[in-house]
C-alpha cells in the first residue's frame, strides 16, 4: 500500500515537472518568435554603427561643411547628445537636424542657411561646454541652439541612485539569451518601480535635479551662455523630453520648469519640446524601440517641425547675415518692421552710405564706411523726446562682430547714466563698464566700474581638457571639483613640484593681502622661510586649501554663488577632508554668515 502511494506521488509529481517543463519550453519558444529584443538593441550595436554610421571630416555625423562660413550664409550650430546624433536613425537626412535644415532651405527658397549638426554619443553638458570652445566656434556661427535632454545633467558624489534593472532570476551560464529570464526580470522591476521598492530612471533624473547637481549644470550653461552673449552669437535653448507618459502626468516637469526659469531669467530664447509638441502623444509610437528610447523618425519629425515655426522667420530675411550681430534673436524672430526694412537696404554691395528708420519706439541710423558699417538704435522713452538707451555696433562689411558699445539714460532725461563696451582684438573681448557723472566743473566724466578681457579659448587635447576664461583664470570644471573636493582625485597640488607650491603659495598671499589676512597668511607673508618648516603633506594641503578658495571665488565672479553655497554647506556636513573644511571656513569668514553648526 505504502509503495503503491509513493508510487503515485512520484507518478504526479513527474507529471507536473514534465507539465511545467513543457510551459516553460512553449513559452520560451513563444516569446523567442515573438520577441523584438535583438531588433530593439539593434541601433546600440557595432554593427549598426559601422553600416550606417559616417562622419564628415571634421568628425560630426554630418554633410560636409566648409569651416569658414560663406559669406551672405546664416549659420546655425546645434549642439547635443545622442538624441541630436541621431542613434538608432539609418539615413543621415532623417536625422532631425538635417530635416530642419531642408526645411529652412525649402522655406527661403536658396540655401542661404545652413544647420550644423555638432553633437556625439554619450555627450552631456560638460562635454557640449567644452566641444563648443574647442570647435564650434571655429565656424563662426550666426546661432546656437542646445538641444537639451536630462541626462545631460552632471551627476554629483552625494546622490547615490541607481535605477538600473535588478535581476531577479540570476543569470544562468546556459541560459543567458532566455527570452523567458529576460521578461520576468523585465516586468518584476516595472512591478518594483511601481510598488516603490525600486527608484525608475525619473525617480533618479529627478532627485539630480533637486541636488547639487542642478547647480553644477547652471554652471556649465552659464558659462556657454556668456562666452556666447560676449562673441555677439545667438543662443536658444531647446528641451528635448523623455519619451516616457507624455500625459499629465509626466514625470520630469520640474527639470523642465528650471530649464525655462534659468532661460527667462537669462534672457536666453527656450523651446519645450514636451509642450510645443510631444505632449498627450503615445510614447511608444515616439522612440526606436521598446529598449531603445531614443527619438524615432516621427519624434524626429516632431522637432524639426517645432522648431521650424519657431524659426521660419529666419528665411523672411534676405540680408540677415550682414547685420544679425546688432539685433536680439527675440528682435529677429518677432520681425520688427524696422528690421525688415533694413533688410531690403543693408548689404555688402549696397552704395547707400548713411540712411535713417524710424518708429514710435526706436530709431535706427546705419552708416556704411569703406570697412564696416555703423548701426545706431535709439530706444525712445515714453514721451518721445528723451531717450532710453543707445546701442552702437560696428560690424564688418561681411557681418562679423568688431564693437559694441550701450549708454543707457538717467529716467525722463538726456543725461547718460552708464556706459558698457565690448570690444575685440586678436579673439580677446574687452569688456568696460562706466558711470557717467558730473566732476566738479560740471562736466560728465566716465568712472570705470569694471574691466574684464574674455579670452573664452581652449588649450590642451582631448584628454586634458582646459577653457581659459579670461587672463589668469581657468574654467573651474563642477565635476572635476565634485571629484577633487569628496573623493581627493587629481588635486591641483599633484601637477605642481614642492617648491613650485611654495612660491606659489607666498605669491598669492603678498599679492592680494585683502583676502589672505588670517593670521596664518601674515605670518607666511612676513617669514615664507616658514613654509620650509611644513612636511610635503602638509604643503600640500595648504596649496590645496587656497586653490579650493581662489575657485570659489571664481565661481562667485560667474554667476554661480548659489552653487558655492551648496557646495560649502556639503563640505561642512559631509567632512571629506580638513582642507576642504578650512576652504570653506576661510570662504564663509569673508562673505557668508557663520555655519548653523
Amino acid at each position: 500500500m505504502k509503495f503503491n502511494y509513493l508510487k503515485k506521488k512520484l507518478i504526479s509529481l513527474s507529471i507536473f515537472a514534465t507539465s511545467l517543463i513543457f510551459i516553460l519550453v512553449l513559452m520560451e519558444g513563444v516569446l523567442a518568435f515573438s520577441s523584438t529584443e535583438d531588433k530593439d538593441s539593434y541601433g546600440f550595436t557595432k554593427e549598426f554603427h559601422k553600416k550606417y554610421i559616417r562622419y564628415n571630416k571634421h568628425g560630426y555625423r554630418d554633410y560636409e561643411y566648409s569651416l569658414q562660413k560663406p559669406e551672405g550664409v546664416f549659420r546655425v550650430l546645434i549642439l547635443g547628445d545622442s538624441q541630436t546624433f541621431g542613434s538608432g536613425i539609418k539615413d543621415l537626412k532623417d536625422t532631425w537636424v538635417k530635416k530642419l535644415e531642408a526645411r529652412l532651405r525649402k522655406e527661403s527658397g536658396d540655401s542661404k542657411i545652413e544647420v550644423l549638426n555638432i553633437s556625439g554619443q554619450g555627450w552631456n553638458s560638460d562635454t557640449i561646454l567644452y566641444e563648443l570652445f574647442m570647435n564650434g566656434f571655429n565656424f563662426n556661427p550666426d546661432l546656437v541652439i542646445l538641444a537639451y535632454y536630462h541626462n545631460d545633467i552632471p551627476i554629483p558624489t552625494n546622490v547615490n541612485c541607481d535605477s538600473s534593472d535588478q535581476k531577479i532570476i540570476p543569470t544562468i551560464k546556459n541560459f543567458k539569451s532566455s527570452r523567458l529570464v529576460s521578461f520576468i526580470n523585465f516586468r518584476s522591476n516595472r512591478l518594483l518601480e511601481k510598488i516603490g521598492e525600486k527608484p525608475s530612471y525619473s525617480d533618479c533624473l529627478n532627485q539630480f535635479y533637486d541636488s547639487i547637481g542642478w547647480e553644477m549644470n547652471k554652471f556649465y550653461l552659464d558659462i556657454m551662455g556668456l562666452s556666447l552673449s560676449i562673441k555677439k552669437i545667438h543662443f536658444m535653448i531647446t528641451v528635448i523630453p523623455l519619451i516616457h507618459q507624455l500625459d499629465d502626468n509626466y514625470p520630469l516637469t520640474d527639470p523642465h520648469k528650471k530649464l525655462k526659469d534659468f532661460s527667462v531669467q537669462r534672457n536666453i530664447e527656450f523651446l519645450d519640446f514636451y509642450e510645443e509638441g510631444f505632449k498627450n502623444l503615445n510614447a511608444n509610437n515616439l522612440k526606436i524601440s521598446k529598449t531603445d528610447h531614443h527619438l524615432n523618425q516621427n519624434a524626429g519629425d516632431i522637432v524639426a517641425n517645432v522648431l521650424f515655426d519657431k524659426m521660419k522667420r529666419l528665411t523672411r530675411y534676405k540680408n540677415l547675415p550682414y547685420f544679425n550681430k546688432a539685433f536680439t534673436l527675440k528682435e529677429i524672430l518677432n520681425e520688427n518692421p524696422l528690421l525688415i526694412k533694413l533688410d531690403s537696404l543693408i548689404n555688402k554691395h549696397n552704395s547707400i552710405n548713411t540712411f535713417t528708420l524710424n518708429s514710435e519706439t526706436e530709431a535706427l541710423q546705419v552708416t556704411r564706411g569703406s570697412s564696416q558699417f555703423i548701426i545706431k538704435k535709439l530706444q525712445k522713452g515714453k514721451n518721445r523726446s528723451n531717450p532710453i538707451s543707445l546701442l552702437e555696433t560696428k560690424l564688418s562689411l561681411s557681418g562679423d562682430y568688431i564693437s559694441q558699445e550701450k549708454v543707457t539714460f538717467h529716467p525722463n532725461s538726456k543725461i547718460p547714466k552708464l556706459r558698457e563696451s565690448i570690444s575685440k582684438k586678436s579673439e580677446v573681448f574687452t569688456q568696460t563698464i562706466e558711470r557717467i557723472e558730473s566732476d566738479s566743473k560740471g562736466e560728465l566724466v566716465a568712472v570705470k566700474l569694471e574691466q574684464r578681457e574674455f579670452q573664452f579659448s581652449f588649450e590642451g587635447d582631448e584628454n586634458h581638457k582646459r577653457v581659459k576664461l579670461e587672463t589668469g583664470i581657468d574654467f573651474p570644471d563642477p565635476k572635476l571639483l565634485d571629484k577633487w573636493v569628496f573623493q581627493n582625485i587629481q588635486p591641483p597640488s599633484s601637477q605642481y613640484s614642492r617648491a613650485k607650491q611654495k612660491k606659489i603659495i607666498t605669491s598669492m598671499i603678498m599679492q592680494n593681502p585683502n583676502t589672505y589676512n588670517t593670521p596664518y597668511d601674515i605670518e607666511i607673508a612676513k617669514h615664507p622661510e616658514y613654509l620650509d618648516q611644513l612636511s610635503n603633506d602638509d604643503i600640500c594641503q595648504v596649496f590645496d586649501e587656497m586653490a579650493l578658495f581662489e575657485t570659489f571665488l571664481i565661481l562667485d565672479r560667474y554667476r554661480a554663488k548659489d552653487y558655492v553655497n551648496l557646495l560649502i554647506q556639503l563640505i561642512e556636513k559631509s567632512k571629506p577632508s580638513l582642507m576642504a573644511l578650512n576652504a570653506a571656513e576661510r570662504y564663509r569668514n569673508s562673505f557668508l554668515a557663520p555655519s548653523s553648526g
